[in-house]
């Protein structure tokens, strides 16, 4: 699996800087895994970053100010003795990305009988609007546009969006700037995705928005 679509410029640099919301996150984590363009670009952003904080000018902290810092290290601390690898995440007997790990992962549920949804409920941020979709070969997701920053992260099948074909381990990102569209998954089989949104979609269909608030997209 070799990924041909990535994210931009813009959001790795997020990414890179801690500025993407955890569902964001987890999605272009996701991504990450399989595609060493994308390890390199995000080191590579991350170097960058470094380097123009050392060029800032020292400023002084509060005691206040260490002291938390000293908390949140012993708090992340962990006796190596003391870790275990999380167990692999498995929906329908498929291994899910390690970034999902530690995540409850919810039943499915139907908008309709080709288009399956399941909630990913980060431990630390539960609020996040990050889904798994399951669909059917050939089917179209509902029409919708974006009020912020979508992306979906293709596990198994593909999907073409009138801009391009994302298939496994490609990642499609959206935003405000693309117009009102409607992925279609090929004809060959069913599509499995991961999807995280900034912020709700604007879905154009009744039935997309009779389901939107259970969704949580």
């Amino acid at each position: 699996m070799s990924p041909r679509h990535h994210s931009s410029d813009v959001t790795m640099v997020r990414r890179a800087a801690g500025n993407l919301s955890a569902g964001l996150q987890l999605v272009l984590d996701a991504h990450l895994e399989s595609c060493p363009h994308c390890q390199d670009r995000l080191r590579l952003f991350e170097a960058t970053g470094g380097a123009l904080l050392e060029q800032l000018p020292p400023a002084p902290l509060s005691g206040a100010s260490i002291e938390k810092i000293f908390v949140r290290i012993d708090s992340a601390t962990v006796a190596p003795s003391r870790r275990r690898p999380a167990a692999p995440v498995r929906v329908d007997g498929k291994a899910l990305p390690a970034a999902l790990s530690g995540c409850a992962i919810g039943p499915w549920r139907y908008v309709h009988p080709k288009l399956r949804w399941a909630k990913v409920k980060l431990p630390d941020a539960p609020l996040e609007r990050v889904i798994l979709l399951k669909i059917a070969a050939g089917f179209s997701v509902p029409e919708h546009g974006h009020r912020g920053l979508e992306l979906t992260q293709v596990l198994s099948g593909a999907f073409s969006d009138g801009r391009a074909l994302y298939g496994p381990g490609d990642l499609a990102e959206a935003d405000d700037e693309v117009k009102d569209h409607q992925p279609r998954v090929t004809a060959e089989g069913e599509c499995l995705c991961l999807a995280a949104v900034e912020h709700p979609l604007r879905i154009n269909s009744l039935l997309g928005r009779l389901f939107q608030p259970l969704m949580g997209i």
